[in-house]
């Protein structure tokens, strides 16, 4: 109980176990003086005298709740030796002699079973850590298997305008065309060195904090590479930095696959250009993308990102594998259409840029 009190005036700052140790064995002597004093075993109030023992077990290393242990063993152990002066008869003594040697027969089951109850809690946490760490795992390869599809997705597009740019040079034996071939090749290679950081930074866990004209800067040079036909009204971010997102680099080509998918469906729908918003809160960003579509497009808008979609377009994988990394940031997508118009509303949990910079 002194322990308790302890713990509770200094909760701020717990008890090193040598300390938490000492107050136990004086509170083992100090009860078990008074129960000496007040009857001995036949007080019934000689049951306190396990508090400390199931305290030390449950709160201590077991070398520590060993000398607990046996100081209680001894405290109970003692008072068979000391004059029985209250009681009345050599019957009563010998009951009070017994309840002695029961109670110590029942800390030692008490003991007993604290001890085989820990080391079950210790393997337990022992598995549990094992999960963890497997979990981690799980959690790595999904994130780098979800980005090695989201290159795969977004490198069909240079590979088939690759394709069919060599159709057309061995056809018409344009030379110049292989430097169009050349141009696509390197956003190929782009990709892969961006792939080869994405997968360092997930398997390591590497936390990027974007801020948001960075950002903004970063959407539009991958844009201008992979659709530099697209129009697209980018916002105007103001320059004071008000919080930071933080994410992996899977951040980057997961925004990226979400503003060509609205430039494609804009094209599709000869809707014109994209308008591309940004709210910057200090403890979450909303991004916001309206575009054209047509019938076609708004009858999926209600399945996009949740899941496959069949159509002569393609199959909405993009929007999924998108979907699911910024869920796995803490944020959220969500398409809507008004008249002829969509729109798409990404939200990202930010934190204060002051708070991040202490």
């Amino acid at each position: 109980m002194f322990l308790l009190i302890y713990t509770w005036l200094a909760r701020h700052t717990p008890p090193s176990p040598m300390l938490s140790t000492i107050i136990l064995l004086v509170e083992i002597v100090a009860l078990n003086s008074l129960i000496a004093i007040n009857g001995a075993a036949s007080n019934p109030f000689s049951m306190v005298l396990l508090v400390p023992l199931v305290l030390g077990l449950m709160l201590l290393p077991l070398s520590w709740a060993s000398a607990v242990i046996v100081f209680s063993l001894a405290g109970q152990i003692t008072q068979l030796y000391l004059p029985q002066s209250s009681h009345s008869d050599a019957s009563m003594m010998v009951h009070a002699q017994s309840m002695i040697v029961g109670f110590v027969m029942t800390t030692l089951l008490i003991t007993a079973v604290v001890v085989h109850f820990r080391r079950q809690l210790g393997r337990q946490s022992q598995a549990l850590q094992i999960a963890r760490e497997r979990q981690l795992r799980d959690e790595q390869l999904l994130a780098i298997g979800t980005a090695a599809a989201q290159l795969t997705h977004d490198a069909a597009s240079p590979i088939q305008t690759a394709r069919l740019l060599a159709e057309e040079a061995r056809e018409s034996n344009d030379i110049a065309l292989v430097e169009d071939i050349d141009q696509q090749i390197q956003r190929l290679q782009h990709m892969l060195d961006n792939w080869r950081t994405v997968a360092d930074d997930v398997r390591q866990a590497n936390l990027v904090a974007f801020e948001p004209r960075a950002l903004i800067r970063s959407l539009r040079h991958v844009v201008a590479l992979a659709r530099p036909e697209s129009e697209i009204e980018w916002p105007t971010v103001p320059s004071s930095q008000i919080s930071v997102v933080f994410a992996d680099r899977t951040l980057l080509p997961a925004l990226t696959s979400i503003i060509l998918n609205a430039c494609e469906a804009s094209e599709r729908a000869r809707g014109g250009a994209v308008s591309f918003s940004v709210n910057i809160q200090p403890d979450y960003w909303r991004l916001v993308l309206i575009n054209k579509v047509c019938t076609q497009d708004k009858i999926r808008l209600e399945t996009l990102g949740q899941r496959l979609v069949p159509s002569q377009h393609g199959s909405g994988a993009g929007a999924a594998l998108s979907n699911a990394t910024l869920e796995k940031f803490g944020g959220e997508v969500r398409w809507s259409h008004h008249q002829n118009s969509a729109m798409t509303e990404i939200r990202l949990p930010a934190q204060p840029a002051t708070e991040t910079l202490r």
